[in-house]
């Protein structure tokens, strides 16, 4: 996807397309969040609140005091979002999307977020003395002028991988529906919700982020939903943008306590016990391949199963909305760079003392019985 002239993708977060190179860095993490170090996410406002009163018991944050337009316009949205799910429908959540804004809109507000951008990039360029620029810094200012000078003309070759982004963000939204919600996920409709506004909304950025959690139950089990890409777009307000995750919370807490994030202890269990290293190369909370990898695979309890005698399990994970301690950081960037990995997600098998036995690139969308099988199958060369 192109991006605005001038900018550049982060090394600390790899982009959307879970290729770690700016050229494949496709528009919505890398416009959400590579906005010149200004970091980008999605949410949805303008028109969001409902024409009747919800069909189901939201609840909402215990009161707080001197809450922001914003913040009670990300509620709404969780209200929203959740009303959609809940009722399967997928025409409903899309006035609530990015996807879904009248194209007009969404043209004329990224239009408006490069161009902002593309000026504060030139100004930052700008304020670095002539003698200490190097020949990017050059490169990158002549496209800044270059796109300036005509920003609509520029735009318009923009417009239809920007289009294909679109079409990606519904289809991953679709996914979550298809598989959690529904005819035949009636269960929903008598389900509450609490909507809760994540701390921490940007708002000095050309496309402001903020995110949203909406956690129900449903016959004692509890589940999330996670709205973790939220963007207010100029001149449409706070919608829905490139992340929504179901989480079925029980199954996540036996996962996390499978899984460990500690390279070198997992590397002294596996020859303890005599394993092969299983290495997941990921970024859980905003590459789309990878949430579906995880919720299709590896937390399923045929993978697990299969998993338990074999594997020491390894998360080596880059997230973008959840912290993660700075050692912890950058050990996983050694890693990652150690081992070459250009994708995520990226699975290594490994003995213990760290050799690699085998790799696999990407996920397709198999079931954890046929990514079984082709475990098996490797092992068998």
């Amino acid at each position: 996807m192109p991006q605005p002239p001038g900018r550049r993708s982060g090394i600390s977060a790899p982009p959307t397309s879970c290729r770690l190179t700016p050229a494949s860095c496709p528009f919505i993490l890398s416009a959400m969040r590579n906005l010149i170090a200004l970091g980008l996410i999605c949410i949805f406002v303008s028109g969001c609140k409902p024409k009747t009163e919800p069909k189901n018991p939201v609840k909402t944050k215990a009161t707080i005091t001197n809450r922001t337009e914003h913040e009670l316009a990300l509620e709404r949205l969780g209200q929203e979002v959740f009303e959609a799910f809940i009722s399967g429908e997928i025409d409903q959540l899309q006035p609530l999307t990015l996807w879904g804004a009248p194209e007009a809109k969404l043209f004329k507000g990224m239009q408006h977020v490069y161009v902002v951008d593309a000026r504060v990039t030139r100004a930052r360029i700008q304020s670095i003395p002539t003698t200490n620029r190097t020949a990017v810094h050059a490169n990158h200012l002549n496209k800044l002028e270059s796109y300036l000078a005509d920003p609509i003309k520029e735009f318009e070759r923009l417009k239809a991988p920007l289009n294909l982004e679109m079409l990606a963000l519904r289809r991953q939204h679709e996914s979550v529906f298809q598989a959690h919600s529904g005819p035949d996920s009636t269960k929903w409709k008598e389900s509450t919700a609490s909507v809760v506004v994540r701390s921490g909304i940007h708002l000095a950025t050309p496309l402001p982020e903020g995110a949203v959690d909406i956690l129900f139950s449903d016959e004692g089990q509890s589940y999330q939903l996670k709205l973790n890409n939220c963007v207010k777009l100029p001149g449409h307000g706070w919608v829905l943008g490139a992340d929504l995750e179901f989480v079925d919370l029980a199954a996540q807490a036996i996962s996390e306590r499978t899984w460990s994030e500690d390279f070198p202890a997992a590397q002294v269990r596996a020859a303890d016990e005599e394993k092969l290293l299983f290495v997941n190369f990921t970024g859980s909370d905003w590459s789309t391949p990878c949430i579906a990898f995880r919720q299709k695979v590896l937390t399923k309890k045929t993978f697990l199963d299969f998993s338990n005698g074999r594997y020491v399990l390894v998360n080596v994970d880059f997230p973008r909305n959840r912290p993660q301690a700075d050692n912890q950081r950058l050990a996983n960037q050694i890693l990652s760079q150690e081992y070459d990995v250009q994708s995520f997600p990226t699975v290594l098998i490994l003995e213990a003392n760290g050799t690699e036995v085998h790799r696999v690139s990407d996920y397709n969308g198999t079931s954890s019985a046929q990514f079984i099988q082709s475990l098996e199958t490797s092992s068998k060369k």
